[in-house]
């Protein structure tokens, strides 16, 4: 309430001082007006929050969209189209990502650790159906493209602050906050990806911990493969659009150094983590290697074995597992994927059991 009237009284000395300095007074007024807008927005801080993922008494930040592990996709049931139109930023957040672009750029020629940009896609929107007669799952995702450089001026700045402080008014506020969150915001769903947790044949659930060097929550416990889709790398060779387990192959084998082909992945279903505003694919995979021939392949390199710190091995036993995730700091994404891996697993029912066990 301080804060509120010694801003009011700020802007109303504002306005007297402008009308003896002969400031023109509809200029003033607005100046005020635009003042106490200002203050009051500062008190809408929280996103109205929609029913998102709990196990028992842990909440998540993870809202699903379609799956629950104990359903799946197939190869001919994810449908995948481009719009060629890139995503058009606000003007601030095209500043934004301009500074930032400078700023590694900076980096770069100086010898230091850099970020580099490289092509990804945005979601635009999606389509959920269900198959005949099994009604089993179903989807069509449109996508645009961008960039990295744009995931870091959006998804990686959401509370970043907007204006000159002592005012707030965060990407976050200014673009999340009161929407409806079931429908993607494109200029802000930015990095599109798969999220796989990988069972090997000795039946351990490989987990890793990110570097610190990573963009995005360094150094956290995170799933087996978290991968962007690429434009590029990850094209369908039928079409111009993406194809998601391409993207998840790629992804074991660059992250983890393991050779997967389609029928070795399951997708379970999709969603948002509005913490992150960060949209994925959900599934799993088995691999024939153990979790120790995964750990000494790793060893002689990987094309992304910068992004994950260490690799952590764990028994897929429902109650191992969960009991690991209670004392682990992960985002809302990792405990999902490997909620509903293990349902797919083990049933729904002997899941539910122990994971109230585990969490209240």
């Amino acid at each position: 309430m301080e804060v509120i009237i010694s801003s009011l009284v700020g802007g109303i000395i504002g306005l007297i001082l402008g009308v003896v300095f002969e400031e023109p007074l509809k200029t003033a007024k607005k100046s005020l007006v635009k003042r106490i807008r200002t203050i009051f927005l500062r008190k809408r801080l929280v996103i109205p929050s929609p029913e998102t993922f709990a196990l028992g008494n842990l909440k998540t930040a993870w809202l699903v969209i379609d799956g629950n592990g104990e359903l799946s996709y197939t190869p001919e049931t994810i449908k995948c189209r481009v719009e060629t139109t890139p995503i058009t930023l606000p003007p601030e957040i095209q500043s934004l990502r301009k500074s930032i672009e400078e700023r590694e750029r900076k980096k770069k020629d100086k010898g230091q650790d850099y970020q580099w940009n490289g092509p990804l896609y945005a979601l635009e929107r999606y389509s959920i159906g269900r198959t005949i007669p099994d009604e089993n799952l179903e989807v069509v995702f449109t996508f645009r493209t961008t960039d990295y450089f744009t995931f870091q001026a959006t998804v990686a700045s959401l509370d970043l602050n907007l204006v000159k402080p002592p005012a707030t008014l965060t990407i976050r506020q200014k673009y999340l906050q009161n929407q409806n969150l079931l429908q993607p915001i494109p200029f802000l769903a930015n990095g599109f990806g798969v999220v796989l947790v990988i069972i090997t044949s000795d039946q351990k659930i490989i987990l890793s911990r990110r570097s610190d060097r990573s963009g995005v929550r360094p150094g956290e416990i995170d799933v087996s493969v978290v991968e962007a889709l690429h434009p590029i790398l990850d094209r369908s060779i039928k079409q111009l659009a993406p194809d998601l387990y391409h993207a998840a192959i790629r992804g074991a084998q660059e992250e983890l150094g393991i050779e997967l082909v389609q029928d070795d992945i399951i997708f379970l279903g999709f969603g948002v983590d509005i913490e992150y505003y960060q949209w994925n694919m959900l599934g799993m995979a088995h691999t024939s290697e153990t979790a120790m021939q995964v750990l000494e392949k790793r060893k002689c390199g990987t094309r992304g074995k910068w992004e994950l710190k260490t690799l952590e091995i764990i028994d897929s036993n429902p109650k191992v597992v969960l009991n690991f995730l209670r004392k682990e700091k992960m985002w809302s994404t990792t405990l999902v994927a490997i909620y509903w891996a293990l349902v797919h697993e083990y049933g729904k029912k002997q899941v539910d059991k122990i994971a109230k066990e585990v969490f209240g």
